[in-house]
């Protein structure tokens, strides 16, 4: 149906569950307080974590919220994504790639804090990144065991490094310090997925030290983690809409123009995840006290590898059917022709890996002065294959099927029983096409900085200054090749390639949907190419070329597949294959000074941060043939020749980033706080490759003029009247935006708080891309002005909204009562003004879509909400933790489908229970997305040009995923 409004299921029957659960412990759980010595109280688990968490957004000067681990192992989620959704302001998203929106990510992607995307990214204070065309970490890709805590900084101080325009966000780890002496650690786990039906092993460890000596302080940390998981997605599929205007017989609807969906299909996507990390710490302390080093070493690797099997019919168009019911002008239900099915399987393989090394040093040089210092090096990379074998199979008829619609529940779709054979023939199956995709990307940072602090004594006003500079060489390289699309067999061709139909030389696995989407609605069988068989793509693709050139074959089948070879990155261009290099270089030098402020009542600081970036890429210049005569003009003939060459472009640029921070202590527990800064985020790195492909849009002389040829002509073109291009743009500036937020909070106790928070970004500069730049380009020679499709900073904008939170717990209760406790906040954020930008400049149709009006942000929900109710004594704990968000734009051009595509509103509820037997042991047990929430993806058909402009915004995707469970033991000694 069309949708007007947005859905909102509330999962009351599984919380009625859940809480059940809690109530079972509570009695046992309330005697074994009872007996507690209350002479010696120490606070542990969720309370000591709402302590330690509370104590470091009450004592900051900036605004920041936190979430905090006292052991190891104990943060509330199994990846710092998850843990992130647990922050007022903070959502998450389910889907790695936005532009492709038929796959999630169980464990979440993506993180944006108050509607935006544009976060700052670090570990332990240092720049952290990833080595995909970003500048922000993959934070799923980090073992959250190794963890002590995370800082989400939404409007930070001129002390803080610059770049992020909606907040930064800090992983801290754990150092020896932290603790009074000897301490070991260990955690293990078991995750079961009910969809995927497998148990994994999660384990980690932490050994800390330290020694008093004549020589000072010593500490030394190690802790590691291995985690596995292996989850799964099945998705039923609807297609997008298109327009039947009922004008003959074979109309949907004779005489009445209609909307239908152009066909149906089903994808079962497993996930298998594989995650390790080590961190380590070297502490010293001087035995004057007067000098303290700290040296750290961070190493995660993040291994993910799908399996996937799709399959689908594609009338499009060609729909027909009968018993149709209708939603206005919609086509809702009916008894459809098939059109014939298809299906393809794929196999995906993400290797990252992020290594940091940093060293910190403090100097007191007096009781006033102080002097830090920091050398880090930071290095990441990515690898990523993807290959997708299509079996042309069962282009036949099975007979027509049933498919019902329920606006935002599950359709219901009926397929004939006769269809199973015909769909699990290997007599009709063959692999028809291949499609591959390579990525190869590295990226590492050298980052130097200097500190120093002067503290004043006897100050009615002035508390201290702080000043320092810093500098940092940032490289990052991206080597990836399009989705190279080719056919590797053909039933009509040669002997040799007709072998390709056997199962014995290119498997085929038979694909069961009997226990599929947990029961129901899918085929009862498939027939898929088998994955297993070409993880290692080398060995596969041999195999294909093998059959293909097998000798004594006269006529291969003409297919144009060519296998990719290993290291062909640095010898292609972004041209018509869509291969690529892009190497960045940024240089950024940073100072600034700060002076604190305290006054009885008010406190903060003020400051300025004066940042110089200087940027350098090198891409490919290529100047097209295109249609023109010899007759053409000598200039436009020497022009485009068919040259490539490679192009380095810089550009440099200051930003001056004034703050002011402002605390007023209304009493001891209730403050006011305002804070205004202003923040930048620079481009990303796709949008800065200084490449181009010249294009030469031919005309006819007439009348002595150049003139287009006219449209569906065939004449030759003997003249240029224009010269087109797509290309990123080295000349980009950051985006920048004035911050304001005006807060209230409430200190109730050390575990309680209520907060409020109002806030407004003024946004300049977005990056649009944008159509009719006029840029001189030169080859062999000739100078020519080329109209250039590519991204601009143009506009301005604005982000408001507010955050209300409340933490603690129930001491107002009588009893047991004062055990339970409860997190809860809300977000909205609104904007206007805002326009988005093309990822890929070089990509048709991100272009055309990125310059659509009236559209929000893409990842920006106007609501979101989290909620959490615990129980908390010394021998149990439970957490029953609900997260919501309202829907938003995922892009605005879907893969494949080429429109802007929405995730649905979505909300999941989680939980966990945990009993410590010993002092030093605990038992627990964790549940995630006990409610088995579907994940929905919607399309809006209402793009012009489109068969189904008019059908406006309708369902696409409904995803169901695993629900997990957990078990653990922890100890701590």
């Amino acid at each position: 149906m069309k949708l007007k409004s947005r859905f909102f299921e509330k999962p009351a029957c599984a919380s009625a569950l859940a809480l059940s659960s809690l109530a079972i412990a509570l009695p046992a759980a309330a005697q074994e307080q009872q007996k507690e010595d209350l002479t010696e109280i120490v606070v542990t688990g969720i309370r000591a974590q709402l302590e330690s968490s509370q104590a470091r957004k009450q004592q900051a000067t900036e605004l920041v919220d936190a979430v905090t681990a006292e052991d190891i192992g104990s943060l509330p989620d199994r990846s710092v994504t998850e843990v992130l959704q647990r922050i007022s302001g903070v959502a998450i998203g389910r889907v790695p790639e936005a532009r492709d929106a038929d796959r999630i990510a169980v464990e979440g992607a993506g993180v944006t804090v108050r509607g935006l995307s544009w976060v700052r990214s670090e570990l332990n204070g240092h720049s952290s990144f990833s080595a995909k065309n970003s500048r922000t970490l993959g934070f799923e890709d980090i073992p959250p065991e190794l963890l002590a805590g995370v800082d989400v900084y939404k409007n930070p101080s001129a002390q803080q490094t610059e770049g992020g325009l909606s907040g930064t966000v800090n992983l801290r780890t754990r150092m020896p310090f932290d603790s009074e002496g000897r301490k070991f650690s260990m955690s293990v786990e078991g995750a079961y997925g009910d969809l995927a039906q497998k148990w994994e092993p999660t384990g980690s460890a932490l050994f800390s030290d330290r020694w008093e000596t004549g020589a000072g302080d010593f500490g030394f940390l190690v802790s590691g983690s291995y985690s596995d998981l292996t989850s799964k997605t099945d998705t039923i599929h609807i297609d997008k809409y298109y327009a039947d205007p009922g004008t003959d017989a074979n109309s949907l609807a004779p005489g009445r123009a209609v909307f239908a969906t152009g066909g149906i299909g089903w994808r079962s996507l497993e996930i298998a995840r594989n995650r390790t990390g080590a961190s380590a710490a070297l502490q010293w302390k001087s035995p004057n006290d007067k000098v303290d080093a700290a040296l750290q070493y961070f190493f995660s690797n993040a291994t993910f590898e799908q399996d996937e099997n799709a399959v689908w019919n594609t009338p499009g168009t060609g729909l027909t059917g009968s018993n149709l019911t209708f939603d206005g002008d919609l086509v809702t239900g009916g008894t459809f022709n098939d059109g014939g099915y298809a299906g393809s399987a794929r196999y995906n393989k993400r290797e990252t890996r992020n290594d940091d090394l940093s060293l910190h040093m403090n100097f007191h040089a007096t009781e006033n002065l102080r002097f830090e210092g920091d050398v880090q090096y930071s290095k990441a990379s990515t690898k990523i294959i993807d290959l997708t074998i299509g079996p042309a199979a069962n282009l036949v008829d099975t007979g027509p099927y049933q498919l019902q619609l329920h606006g935002s529940g599950v359709p219901t779709i009926v397929i004939p029983d006769t269809a199973s054979a015909t769909l699990s023939d290997p007599t009709k199956a063959y692999e028809s096409f291949a499609m591959d995709h390579h990525e190869h990307n590295d990226a590492d940072a050298w980052a130097y900085r200097a500190d120093a602090e002067y503290t004043f004594d006897n100050s009615d006003f002035m508390d201290k200054v702080r000043f320092g500079v810093r500098y940092e060489d940032y490289n990052s390289t991206t080597r990836e090749t399009g989705y190279r699309w080719g056919s590797i067999s053909q039933n009509w061709g040669a002997a040799g390639t007709q072998a390709l139909l056997s199962q014995n030389t290119l498997p085929f696995l038979t694909q069961n949907y009997a226990d599929w989407f947990h029961g129901g609605n899918g085929p009862a069988s498939f027939l898929f190419p088998n994955t297993n068989f070409f993880r290692n793509f080398q060995t596969w693709s041999d195999s294909v070329m093998a059959v293909q050139h097998a000798p004594g074959v006269a006529d291969p089948c003409g297919c144009n597949w060519v296998p990719w070879v290993e290291g062909d990155y640095e010898s292609k261009f972004p041209g018509a294959d869509g291969l690529g290099v892009n190497p960045q270089n940024q240089k950024t030098t940073a100072g600034y000074v700060q002076a604190s402020f305290k006054h009885e009542k008010w406190d903060g600081n003020v400051g300025v941060r004066f940042v110089h970036t200087a940027a350098e890429g090198t891409g490919q210049l290529v100047f097209q043939r295109g249609t023109l005569l010899p007759t053409a003009p000598a200039s436009d003939i020497a022009f485009s020749n068919g040259a490539s060459f490679a192009s380095t472009d810089s550009n440099s640029y200051d930003n001056v980033l004034p703050s002011f921070n402002l605390r007023y202590k209304a009493s001891d527990d209730f403050f006011l706080r305002f804070a205004v800064a202003k923040g930048i985020a620079r481009p990303q790195f796709a949008q800065l490759l200084p490449a181009i492909q010249v294009t030469p849009q031919v005309g006819v002389v007439t009348g002595g003029v150049c003139q287009p040829v006219p449209s569906g002509s065939s004449a030759p073109g003997d003249c240029v009247y224009n010269y087109n291009g797509f290309a990123g743009n080295a000349d980009l500036k950051p985006m920048d935006a004035m911050n304001y937020d005006l807060s209230a909070e409430w200190y109730m106790s050390e575990t309680n708080s209520l907060t409020f928070a109002l806030f407004d970004k003024e946004v300049k500069g977005f990056i649009e891309t944008t159509l009719g730049n006029v840029v001189p380009y030169t080859n062999n020679g000739v100078t020519k002005d080329v109209t250039v499709l590519r991204p601009e900073n143009q506009g301005k904008g604005h982000v408001r909204g507010g955050e209300l939170a409340w933490n603690g717990f129930f001491d107002f209760l009588p009893g047991w009562g004062k055990s339970f406790g409860a997190r809860a906040a809300y977000t909205y954020v609104d904007s206007a003004g805002t326009r988005n930008s093309a990822a890929n400049p070089y990509d048709p149709n991100q272009q055309t879509n990125s310059r659509l009006d009236n559209y929000p942000l893409e990842g920006l929900s106007k609501r979101s909400y989290n909620a959490e109710l615990y129980y908390s004594v010394p021998k149990v704990e439970a957490r029953l933790a609900y997260n919501w968000r309202e829907r938003y734009l995922l892009t605005t051009a879907a893969a494949n489908l080429n429109i802007p595509a929405f995730a649905d509103d979505y909300g999941q509820l989680d939980a966990s229970v945990q009993w410590k037997f010993k002092e030093t042991m605990s038992f627990g047990v964790e549940a995630v997305n006990l409610t088995r929430s579907k994940f929905k993806i919607l399309v809006d058909n209402d793009i012009a040009g489109q068969s189904g402009d008019g059908a406006g915004l309708t369902y696409h995707n409904w995803v169901d995923s695993d629900r997990r469970y957990t078990v653990y033991l922890r100890a701590s000694f």
